[in-house]
């Protein structure tokens, strides 16, 4: 079944730092992601005010998931089966919040512009590595990639958030570049921006599409049960 990595997938991108701010940013940003041993893919974001959009295509089949900072939840879409679940993350920003303890954030010297923008190059270590990270504040906060960016440590079936991307929680900060190195200095992860698109975005993007129905995990629970049919 192609529905579970993708909502465990999905989960794990905004259960990951995320801003309960609105980003003051609006538009479109289009990221590449690659590691040394796997295929490249690209993700999409996309802001209006408090409100985050993520579109990806992967091996599993296509995401969006949405975010509503102000209702601190979020919406995952299914297109290949006209749905769609809401999450709640009341809770989710405590669990992480206690897990970025460990993670250091070292502003360094080093700037650069990368598609026009203003970067500053920050240094993130934590037990499972070291990340070359370039930020910039001009895009408003961001709300992680999940397990993208685990330099392969994913592959026990579980998304996990990076040191780095804790490291962000909370901050208006956006990284246009980051590597991710392990312990010996391998490159284990890399993300880039590739474009950045300034623009009102539509706001049907930020809602369920017409004819999506709302998957209740409750209801079919229940439904499993004996007796639960009712």
């Amino acid at each position: 079944m192609k529905l579970h990595p993708i909502l465990a997938v999905a989960l794990a991108v905004f259960v990951a730092p995320a801003a309960v701010h609105a980003a003051s940013f609006e538009g479109s940003v289009r990221m590449k992601m690659s590691q040394p041993k796997g295929e490249a893919f690209e993700m999409t974001y996309r802001m209006k005010g408090g409100l985050m959009r993520t579109e990806m295509q992967t091996g599993n089949g296509s995401m969006a998931t949405i975010m509503d900072l102000g209702k601190k939840e979020m919406i995952v879409l299914m297109p290949e089966q006209q749905m769609y679940m809401v999450h709640s993350l009341a809770a989710a920003g405590a669990a992480v919040e206690k897990q970025a303890s460990d993670v250091t954030f070292e502003k360094t010297g080093d700037t650069e512009k990368i598609l026009g923008y203003d970067c500053t190059k920050y240094i993130s270590k934590s037990k499972d590595g070291i990340s070359d990270v370039w930020v910039t504040e001009q895009l408003g906060s961001f709300a992680g990639l999940g397990g993208m960016a685990g330099g392969g440590k994913g592959g026990k079936g579980k998304a996990q958030t990076s040191g780095w991307e804790k490291a962000l929680m909370g901050k208006d900060l956006f990284p246009l570049r980051v590597v991710v190195k392990n312990q010996k200095g391998a490159e284990q992860f890399r993300m880039e921006v590739v474009a950045v698109d300034k623009g009102p975005q539509p706001a049907e993007l930020f809602a369920p599409p017409a004819g999506y129905q709302k998957f209740d995990m409750g209801g079919m629970m229940r439904g499993m049960l004996p007796g639960g049919k009712r």
